[in-house]
């Protein structure tokens, strides 16, 4: 006799099958940058493995929920398999995390998509108003705040301030394997951190390698002393130019070489890369 799942039975298996996957690795600088001939770029024109492309991920499960729509995302989706998204999650209006939103068009048109739920601040939804609002008939905007929450088959969303712009957000997201994605942004305000308590993964931006001024966003070392300070006991670096920036210059960074030697010397820390992927399912 046929068995049919019940609502609670799709639902804890969905859980069960969670995973992380990282679309995208790089910053706003791709890696190469086609502007830039230094040894880091070198060595990628050189390797595809050690190619990044700007930095999105994708939680898959019953649903595809991807956070932030890079300029690459049709290539990522395709790198990685993906063939249907149903939501994304933006974090703030900067080209390189909402421009994607521009692609879903031909896959509404030819594959018959119903429109991509997509989340942001009101700030996000203006500007979508603003510049966007031709995809009307693609996307439906949800106007979300540091503080809500967004029930999701086998997760919760939870919307966190951060500090890279007046609006910009992260995202915590609950499930067997809980995480949270704070990209862009240096330390966030202390109502986030608190919030840090009892996550397994903390996924953070670490831009440049090395940053003798003040930015937005953070070096590497600012990232690692930040996540040692929340004591979530995993940490996955992400939105990586692999560059330095010194005496208003943009240098190399860390090879994939010293790269791997200090994860080595770091435990618990790893440096995302385009297509890398973990179980958000039960340990």
């Amino acid at each position: 006799m046929m068995q049919v799942m019940t609502n609670r039975q799709k639902a804890d298996e969905a859980r069960h099958s969670l995973k992380l996957v990282f679309l995208g690795s790089s910053g706003a600088i791709q890696v190469p940058a086609f502007f830039c001939s230094c040894s880091i770029c070198e060595a990628a024109r050189r390797d595809p493995k050690e190619q990044r492309t700007r930095a999105s991920v994708a939680v898959i499960g019953q649903e595809t929920v991807v956070i932030d729509a890079s300029p690459d995302m049709e290539l990522q989706l395709e790198r990685c398999r993906v063939q249907k998204v149903d939501r994304i999650f933006i974090t703030h209006w900067h080209y390189d995390h909402v421009s994607g939103l521009g692609e879903l068009g031909e896959a509404k048109s030819c594959a018959k998509w119903p429109p991509v739920e997509v989340y942001g601040t009101r700030a996000v939804a203006e500007h979508f108003e603003q510049e966007l609002a031709h995809m009307k008939r693609v996307v439906n905007v949800h106007v979300v705040s540091p503080g809500d929450t967004v029930e999701l088959a086998g997760a919760v969303w939870e919307v966190v301030k951060t500090t890279h712009t007046e609006d910009s957000v992260g995202y915590i997201v609950r499930c067997p394997r809980s995480f949270a994605y704070l990209v862009d942004g240096v330390v966030p305000p202390p109502e986030t951190v608190e919030r840090l308590k009892g996550l397994d993964l903390l996924v953070l931006e670490a831009t440049l390698d090395e940053l003798d001024e003040d930015w937005t966003t953070f070096s590497l070392q600012g990232a690692v002393d930040f996540w040692r300070q929340t004591g979530v006991p995993e940490c996955i670096l992400t939105h990586l130019s692999c560059h330095s920036w010194r005496a208003g210059r943009l240098i190399a960074g860390l090879s994939a070489t010293e790269r791997r030697d200090y994860e080595k010397r770091t435990p618990g820390l790893r440096f995302a890369y385009d297509g890398m992927h973990l179980q958000l399912s039960a340990q």
